[in-house]
């Protein structure tokens, strides 16, 4: 009898973990909260029965582009169906018949420039964003989304040489698409749905100033690397430790 409860539970679980994400090219993508979110916005994730959460608690203004990385999918019953329950009107006219060889697909972007990544959040501009990141160690960015868009924008952003991530205005980001080294369309968020969702973290350490500063951000399944740390306060007890 404890057995059977136990299974029952097992599956319970499974089936609420399933029900809060899809897999991804491999990857396990959280499905979309119940507020809006966009590539590159700090928040607080969070972890319901049957959904997940994250709240935007701070939006780093990108001064120099970021270089996205993009790659279309097919939708598959379970990615059609996420999609399904963030854009209920079908707003991009998306169409999906499990019985048919074809499939209509979908994007997934997500930062690969970390280098300038961390570079712009370390400018004078972005100080605050620092500062709370240093204060609140659960705060993570969202470094990739699944997303989908009408199929003349598809075909636009997979003809693209490449693509960024950009300031539209203050607190606000679009994807830059650029042929022949020239913006020749820009894509507003607003205009996209998003319905899945990958985390990054970040790992603090001492720099040449003897100071704590941001060193990596990594995947939420990923470790920091060699001598740096989640929490900036341990980064910065390291420190200490060593000047005594």
């Amino acid at each position: 009898m404890q057995y059977k409860k136990y299974i029952l539970v097992v599956i319970g679980i499974i089936c609420l973990v399933g029900c809060r994400s899809i897999s991804v090219n491999k990857s396990v993508m959280h499905t979309a909260t119940t507020t809006p979110v966009a590539l590159g916005v700090i928040g607080i994730h969070e972890n319901h029965l049957r959904n997940t959460d994250f709240q935007v608690t701070t939006i780093p203004m990108y001064k120099k582009d970021i270089r996205v990385g993009v790659t279309a999918a097919d939708f598959d019953k379970t990615t059609y169906k996420a999609y399904l329950s963030k854009s209920q009107n079908n707003k991009h006219q998306i169409t999906y018949i499990d019985s048919l060889e074809t499939k209509p697909q979908f994007l997934k972007i997500e930062l690969i420039d970390w280098v300038s990544t961390i570079s712009e959040l370390e400018q004078p501009y972005n100080q605050q964003t620092i500062a709370y990141l240093k204060r609140q160690q659960g705060a993570e960015m969202i470094s990739s989304v699944s997303l989908a868009v009408s199929q003349n924008t598809l075909n636009e952003i997979n003809s693209a040489e490449a693509v960024f991530l950009v300031n539209k205005n203050y607190k606000q980001y679009e994807l830059s698409l650029v042929k022949g080294g020239k913006t020749y369309k820009t894509i507003d968020f607003a205009d996209t749905t998003i319905f899945g969702y990958r985390l990054s973290y970040f790992c603090w350490g001492e720099n040449d100033k003897r100071r704590v500063a941001l060193f990596d951000i990594v995947d939420e399944n990923d470790d920091c690397p060699k001598n740096t740390y989640k929490k900036a306060e341990k980064a910065k007890e390291k420190i200490n430790y060593f000047k005594l």
